[in-house]
């Protein structure tokens, strides 16, 4: 809470509040920054389905207070907790002591923050990890299909469809995929096969080379 109150202090005019405690008893302390006016150059905040508790009392605040937040609604958690040792072994309990509130009032708990101009990012930002117990092959259907053929289309290999349904043209994506990293070609998905996808997908997003929201925000600045 101490980080984004120091950033805060350097964006939101003093005229407003950056953040509002509500207590258990309903009485509300607001917090204000000492700085006279707001930065007259442009300054855009990202936010995702992750961002939480800290990240979104900036992006609200920012919000409000007029600045650019592009990305996809927030998590939506509104609450302030502290963690209460119970043994000596360092387990412990969270306690929700009180909960924060945006400048104008607004609780974003289980809403969260909606962005000022939506932007989302390629289908395989959204795969998640494939756990493979068996071999998954043509004409078998199915959720981690569906994930895989998302994965295949991220890194350039046409599926021909990403609803599930292992076509033949996922089998020959599936094959030149295999080609193209050292493994055994056999069409079929293994626990290998799956877990170079996943590592190849994972170090394209980090490069960031289809990062829309980031240059959705950099057009925006330019553009300013």
């Amino acid at each position: 809470m101490d980080v984004v109150e120091d950033i805060l202090g350097l964006f939101i005019p003093q005229d407003m509040p950056y953040l509002q405690i509500e207590k258990p008893d309903g009485t509300k302390t607001p917090h204000y920054s000492d700085l006279e006016a707001k930065k007259d150059y442009p300054v855009d905040v990202l936010i995702n389905e992750g961002s939480a508790s800290a990240s979104e009392i900036l992006a609200v605040a920012m919000k409000e207070a007029g600045y650019e937040v592009l990305g996809e609604t927030s998590y939506g958690k509104g609450t302030v907790q502290n963690a209460v040792p119970i043994a000596e072994d360092g387990s412990a309990v969270k306690l929700t002591i009180m909960k924060w509130l945006s400048p104008e009032g607004n609780w974003i708990n289980e809403v969260g923050v909606e962005p000022t101009i939506e932007v989302k990012q390629p289908d395989y930002y959204y795969t998640s990890p494939v756990d493979i117990e068996n071999t998954l092959a043509y004409d078998q259907t199915g959720e981690k299909i569906k994930n895989i053929q998302v994965m295949l289309e991220g890194l350039g290999y046409d599926t021909d469809r990403k609803d599930g349904y292992f076509s033949k043209a996922t089998e020959k994506a599936v094959k030149a995929f295999q080609k193209d990293n050292s493994l055994q070609v056999t069409g079929e998905i293994d626990s290998e096969t799956a877990g170079q996808l996943q590592q190849m997908v994972v170090e394209k997003v980090r490069n960031g080379e289809d990062d829309q929201q980031m240059e959705k925000a950099l057009n925006a600045l330019y553009e300013s």
